[in-house]
């Protein structure tokens, strides 16, 4: 039986009970119970309980025949189970079953602890060994009524099986009704409501780029587990960011997907605090509270931005505390979701001269792509473009000395269960495709103008052979006669007319003379 159904299904079994004892004693005319057993006063019996998840579904009998449920059988729950004393049941009257047909679902409650049901004493309480495999037995015990009841239950369990009556013996049954007979050996099937743990996921980086500033997605979800009571009194969710992310958006906040009203669903907060300064979000539901039901979905979105890189290895995890109620069992209020990383890392590449290696070049300006590989990926097809935080096109340009410097890249995410490309790489190839030449420097075309460079976790201290991307200078026509044959040439042309104008001095003169 579940803990919902206990006292509903105890009283039908103490009714049948007490019909099947008057009968048996001959007090009784009437049907069926006229066939039932005497109780042999002399006998004694046990219980085993058999511990399951709920809902589990079955259809048991207390002879431990029937249909087995379904769910999973829970280890390491302690009953125990107490006399009610006061109470005769083999008297010959009805006074004992009437009595027990006449428990409170409230008496009941009440003697979760304690030593009363009611204005009746509980003694000899007695623990059962822990369940193993789902199972916990008795010793041999006298025949009379007993109280039941969970006294520890792992962190798993959100609600343990409310206190319950059981009789030695109780009346057999089959299918659902009382067969005539007594079962000395009772087999007991009360459930628990076991919690989901809360999940934290990464969602699609594309869409909020790959570069230092963009923002991570990160989405908490706790489905609600059963209370007792059904009280919802407390659903806070609180999540500290590594000191390399920085939170200030408002998060969405929704139930069942829909999105609830803050500040009267719900509150939120970031706070900064702390040296290295740790942003801090605080999710807190207050009106959304008396909405709850076992199995509702609460789920909590939010974006940090990445600032800075470290090691390029950034961790986050989240809080849930729904009732204090520890589901992990760190014997804490409150159950943390699993870790989940994003990884970035810095690019140093230089544009250099072809004909002088150690000559930076300024101004060269690079598209910049991603891949969905670790390496080998500069002649992909399958590219994405590497954008930034608000959408627009990334371009990275060589500065002085020809340093081309992207602060950081994404790399991938440790966590399997967010949107697309969380695929946990530790590193990731990108392609740089040069779209401008320095200044009187040739711009490559077609594939010769992708470089690919391989992006690790972390900062980078210097530039390797490999991403070094040379330019060779541009080439023009030869001037005419600038080589040195061709000075030789002029010389000596020179210096013909210079001879050629002295000696034609000198004939004009001689002729002057000549005429004088």
């Amino acid at each position: 039986m579940s803990q919902n159904t206990a006292p509903r299904a105890m009283r039908r079994g103490l009714a049948a009970s007490a019909a099947l004892a008057v009968g048996a004693l001959g007090l009784f005319a009437g049907g069926s119970a006229a066939y039932a057993e005497n109780i042999d006063t002399a006998a004694d019996g046990s219980l085993t309980i058999h511990k399951f998840e709920n809902p589990g579904g079955g259809a048991m009998n207390p002879d431990g025949s029937g249909t087995v449920p379904s769910s999973q059988p829970i280890d390491g729950v302690v009953f125990e189970y107490c006399k009610v004393d006061g109470i005769n049941l083999f008297d010959g009257t009805n006074a004992g079953w009437n009595t027990l047909r006449a428990v409170t679902d409230a008496q009941l409650i009440g003697a979760r602890t304690g030593t009363a049901l009611g204005a009746h004493t509980l003694s000899g309480c007695t623990e059962l060994p822990a369940t193993v495999d789902g199972i916990a037995k008795s010793e041999r015990m006298p025949l009379g009524a007993y109280v039941v009841r969970e006294k520890f239950a792992p962190a798993s369990v959100t609600k343990k099986a409310e206190p319950f009556i059981v009789t030695l013996p109780t009346p057999g049954v089959n299918q659902g009704e009382g067969d005539g007979s007594w079962v000395y050996d009772v087999n007991l099937y009360p459930k628990n409501d076991v919690g989901d743990k809360p999940h934290k996921t990464i969602q699609d980086q594309p869409e909020n780029g790959f570069v230092l500033g963009s923002k991570v997605s990160y989405s908490i979800t706790q489905k609600a587990p059963a209370v007792t009571g059904d009280n919802y009194a407390k659903f806070v969710v609180t999540d500290t960011l590594d000191e390399r992310l920085t939170g200030t958006d408002a998060p969405v906040v929704s139930l069942n997907g829909t999105a609830l009203v803050a500040g009267t669903d719900y509150t939120a907060a970031w706070a900064q605090a702390g040296s290295p300064e740790r942003s801090t979000l605080s999710v807190q539901l207050t009106g959304a509270l008396a909405k709850l039901k076992q199995g509702d979905l609460v789920q909590v979105d939010f974006q940090a931005t990445v600032k800075s890189l470290g090691n390029g290895e950034i961790a986050n995890q989240a809080l849930v505390n729904v009732n204090d109620l520890d589901l992990d069992g760190d014997g804490n209020p409150g159950t943390p979701t699993e870790e989940v990383w994003t990884r970035w890392g810095q690019v140093k590449m230089q544009k250099i001269d072809a004909d002088k290696a150690s000559k930076g070049l300024t101004g060269a300006e690079f598209r910049v792509w991603m891949s969905e590989k670790a390496a080998d990926c500069r002649l992909d097809d399958a590219l994405t473009p590497v954008t930034n935080a608000d959408g627009s096109e990334y371009i990275a340009t060589s500065g002085a000395d020809g340093a081309i410097e992207i602060p950081g890249l994404w790399i991938g995410d440790d966590e399997l269960k967010g949107g697309t490309k969380t695929n946990g790489l530790t590193e990731r190839c990108y392609v740089l495709e040069e779209i401008k030449a320095p200044n009187g420097f040739v711009l490559p075309t077609g594939d010769d103008a992708k470089t690919q460079v391989i992006v690790r976790a972390g900062a980078v201290t210097s530039v390797p052979v490999e991403n070094q991307i040379p330019n060779r200078q541009q080439e023009v026509p030869s001037l005419p006669l600038t080589g040195a044959a061709g000075q030789v040439l002029m010389v000596v042309g020179g210096l013909a007319l210079v001879s050629i104008a002295a000696g034609s001095v000198m004939i004009a003169r001689r002729r002057q003379n000549s005429e004088a």
